[in-house]
This record gives structure tokens, sequence and C-alpha cells, in this order.
């Protein structure tokens, strides 16, 4: 239950990011409140969802439905953003609430948009080099262990910006699902890093695990409205 409560966050996250503006917000909004155990921070958050990462050779703990547990760890540098975003209180290495981890910082957190600054364009602001089309890594990959997870860690503003964006480092936990379980190296990833250049799937990149794809091939989904996914019918 819990496996396919999670497939279907991811779903209604993708799809939502490709709807248009307001409506995205006020779409995502009363799913998240309905179906989820999910809030809206309203403020200053980082968005990580198409960025890369760098394994620091540490650990991160994270919360679990159990109490925490250990992950190997990994610096990701995203673009901050103000408004309301996705949260999970009781996830990630969050506390409860929506109160800022202390002074200086911001959480990674996830709201709808179709374009987001990217490291690999020297954060360059064209509409092109900001695309975030999402793309699967295939479980035949074995980067199931590998991606990373920030969804509601804590991030550390940086000093100054980059082509005028404003940037967060965020301390990630690598191959964690939502839950705070370990997700096995042939297990599908989505990801919205590389602008579906598959050899982004090896560097670590921000994504979540859909098991109920394994056995799929690498692909390019482009835009929710063009995207065919083999999604099983029924099971536990």
């Amino acid at each position: 239950m819990e496996h396919l409560r999670f497939v279907g966050v991811v779903l209604v996250v993708m799809a939502a990011a490709f709807e248009p503006g307001a409506n995205a917000q006020l779409s995502t909004h009363n799913l998240v409140n309905s179906l989820y155990d999910f809030t809206i921070c309203q403020g200053t958050y980082a968005l990580c969802a198409a960025s890369t990462c760098t394994p620091t050779a540490g650990t991160i703990e994270v919360n679990t439905a159990t109490g925490n547990a250990s992950f190997p760890a990994a610096s990701c540098t995203c673009p901050v953003f103000d408004g309301p975003a996705i949260a999970d209180p009781n996830g990630g290495n969050m506390q409860g609430s929506c109160k800022p981890p202390g002074k200086g910082q911001v959480w990674s957190l996830y709201a709808p948009k179709s374009n987001v600054p990217q490291a690999v364009n020297n954060w360059s602001r064209k509409r092109s080099d900001t695309a975030v089309p999402p793309q699967l890594c295939s479980s035949t990959d074995a980067v199931g262990a590998t991606f990373a997870n920030c969804f509601s860690f804590a991030c550390t503003l940086d000093p100054k910006r980059v082509n005028g964006v404003k940037t967060a480092t965020c301390l990630c936990p690598l191959g964690e699902d939502l839950s705070g379980d370990p997700v096995q190296p042939d297990t599908t990833i989505i990801i919205a890093a590389g602008q579906c250049d598959s050899s982004f799937c090896a560097e670590h990149p921000v994504g979540a695990p859909l098991t109920a794809l394994n056995g799929q091939s690498s692909q390019c989904l482009g835009s929710a409205s063009s995207v065919e996914l083999d999604l099983p019918t029924s099971g536990n």
C-alpha cells in the first residue's frame, strides 16, 4: 500500500508540473491536502528537481515511520524560489513544521514548474536552457541506489548568485525513498535533470523511484500529455 501511495504521489506531481501556472498550484494543493500526508509551506525554498549531486563520503540521518535511518550523503546545488511548495513535515529531516531549519537555511521542497535554472547550463535563465522534461532511468541502468532524494531536507543559502540565480546547497541522501527505505539498484528512477540526456542517470540526479516501471527502457517523457507508461492495473 505504501508503495502504491508513493507511486501516486510521483505521478500526480509529475502531471501537475505541466498544467498552466495558477491551475497547477491550485490542483496540486487540493490533491496534496486530500490524498496525502503532505502540506503546503509558504515562503523561500530550494527546488532540487533538476539538480545533480556530488557524494560527500559521509552519511545523513533521515526520518522514517519508526525513527530514523542513515544513508550515504550527497551535496546538491539547487535554485531558490519564493511561494507555495509541497513539503513532508515528518519526512526528510524536517521537524514537524514549515519553520526554516536555521538562520540562512531553507527546506528543499517541491512546486510544479516547467522551467527551472540548472547548473548544466550555467544557471542560464533562457527558456530553452531551463526546460525540465522528465525522463526515465531504466532499472537496467542500476542507478536506484545512487540517485538523490532531496524532498524535505535542509539546505544552506549560498552567499552569491550565479547569473542572477539565487541557489542553496542541500545535503541529501542517496538511494532513499519517501518512506525512508533503501532503494534497490535495479529500480527505475524518474528524473528531470539533464534535459533528457540519458548520461545524467549516472550523475547522482535528484529523482524518485518507480518500481512499477521496472523493465521499461530509459526514455524521455517529454510532457505529461505524451506519456504512455505501462502501469500495472492491479496489485498489492
